[in-house]
């Protein structure tokens, strides 16, 4: 009689070891309800959410006419001073957090997002070595308080309505820049301007010229996105006014990007169902830009006499010996968040200055090394992880599609900002408007890639002669 449980159990054992695992379907997504049924709360928030859009990037002083010293010296002075900002940004983060506690419906996104949190907590270490950490920790204030904006605005509407809040706000900036061309002449850089390259580009009503074409070139691939999903003939004109708009900017990162990701996303698009052939797509992606250094390194004499010339491409390596002549010395731990550039007198790129221009310079030139020479290597990693590494699987894994009016354009955006940073900064950069379309991007790409359906797995049982024949 002893023996009975005992030869139960091991049949029990031999069926566990010939069960097997089988997809039965798709876990069931999250039916998001229409329009007209959903609280209202939802509306506010997307109004919230395009009015600190507008606000970003229209910014406080609109069409000023201000000579390039003085434009360098606003960037300066963008340390989280600024009472007005600081009241408007706390404002919209309350307005937000109010409305999420009267709503009525489940939230939409759950932030997961920690590889970032995290990343924001070592910035906000690094402020206590900085020359000066209370203006570090203002710098990194900055980016709790726009970072949580975006992603609590997720959270209330989901990312269909973020991004069309979004993609309406690129294109009133659109129509404000090209209305404001022939009525003042503040929307083209003036004569005055002690960079003679900058003369005569336009500028609508951005801080600079390359501002203004980066925020085109991506209201050009956005709008261009929408006209091939949607197949509205207003954004194909959004769209040309946009590269048009790139064009009269003089901007050469903005108008050398701006086609190639449109072409890139519309092959992504086509490859949405073939997750094999995406990941090729992925490295060739990542391959140019292991390329870009890779041609540096070969033609450095002759890429170094181009860019260093201050007429041409702002001086960009000169500007990157300062922060490599500052590596070399502190090679670990990096001069503190927003702490190299700008920070007074005591501003550690003073020491490695090899150009007068270069007391005019506000960043490095390339956001992968403005992160490095601020947060150190570990801040460089944790950007690489968290813009690049994991962006990189959702958008090989949770582009169906269903979603890919949202996965499409997400993509486009953040392939552009990845290689835009290779010459320009605009990783953490304050409040400014190439970092604020970036988050939206992110966001909308991590929510969508989170709703997605996933295959269900269930044990099934092998019948006996299965089991016998292996």
């Amino acid at each position: 009689m002893a023996a009975r449980p005992e030869m139960a159990c091991r049949a029990r054992s031999r069926a566990l070891m010939a069960s097997t695992w089988h997809r039965i379907g798709h876990a069931p997504s999250i039916v998001s309800a229409p329009a007209s049924k959903e609280s209202r709360m939802v509306v506010v928030t997307q109004v919230f959410y395009f009015v600190f859009l507008m606000m970003v990037f229209i910014g406080q002083q609109p069409f000023a006419s201000r000579t390039q010293d003085e434009l360098v010296a606003m960037a300066a002075d963008n340390d989280g001073s600024d009472l007005f900002k600081q009241a408007l940004f706390i404002g919209f983060a309350l307005l937000l957090t109010a409305v999420q506690m009267l709503r009525k419906h489940p939230l939409k996104y759950r932030f997961t997002f920690w590889p970032l949190a995290i990343m924001l907590v070592w910035f906000l270490i690094t402020c206590s070595w900085g020359v000066d950490p209370f203006v570090s920790f203002k710098r990194v204030m900055q980016q709790f308080i726009v970072i949580y904006i975006t992603f609590c605005a997720l959270a209330l509407m989901g990312p269909e309505r973020l991004f069309t809040a979004l993609r309406w706000a690129l294109i009133a900036s659109l129509i404000i820049c090209w209305v404001s061309l022939p009525l003042t002449p503040a929307a083209v850089h003036p004569s005055t301007e002690s960079d003679k390259a900058l003369i005569g580009a336009w500028r609508g009503f951005f801080f600079h010229k390359n501002i203004a074409g980066a925020v085109m070139a991506l209201t050009f691939i956005v709008c261009g996105n929408a006209w091939i999903d949607r197949r509205k003939w207003y954004y194909a004109l959004f769209a040309i006014m946009a590269f048009v708009f790139v064009i009269g900017t003089k901007s050469k990162t903005s108008l050398a990007l701006c086609v190639g990701m449109l072409a890139i996303s519309n092959i992504y698009r086509a490859l949405s169902d073939n997750t094999q052939k995406r990941a090729i797509l992925l490295l060739m992606l990542g391959f140019g830009m292991v390329g870009f250094l890779a041609l540096y390194i070969a033609y450095q004499p002759t890429i170094e006499r181009l860019f260093a010339d201050p007429t041409s491409f702002t001086g960009r390596v000169s500007i990157w010996r300062v922060v490599f002549d500052y590596l070399a010395d502190h090679p670990y731990l990096g001069a503190g968040f927003g702490g190299f550039w700008q920070v007074g007198a005591n501003s550690p790129a003073h020491d490695y200055l090899n150009q007068q221009f270069q007391m005019l310079t506000a960043h490095s030139h390339d956001g992968y090394l403005e992160i490095l020479v601020t947060t150190g290597p570990l801040g460089l990693v944790m950007l690489l992880v968290s813009f690049l590494a994991l962006p990189a699987y959702w958008f090989l894994t949770g582009s169906s599609k269903e979603n890919q009016h949202l996965m499409v354009p997400a993509f486009a955006v953040w392939v552009f900002v990845m290689y835009q940073n290779l010459l320009e900064t605009s990783f953490f950069d304050k409040d400014r408007q190439v970092w604020v379309i970036f988050l939206a991007a992110i966001a909308t790409a991590h929510a969508t890639f989170k709703a997605k359906p996933r295959p269900q797995w269930q044990r099934r049982q092998l019948a006996s002669s299965e089991t016998a024949h292996g």
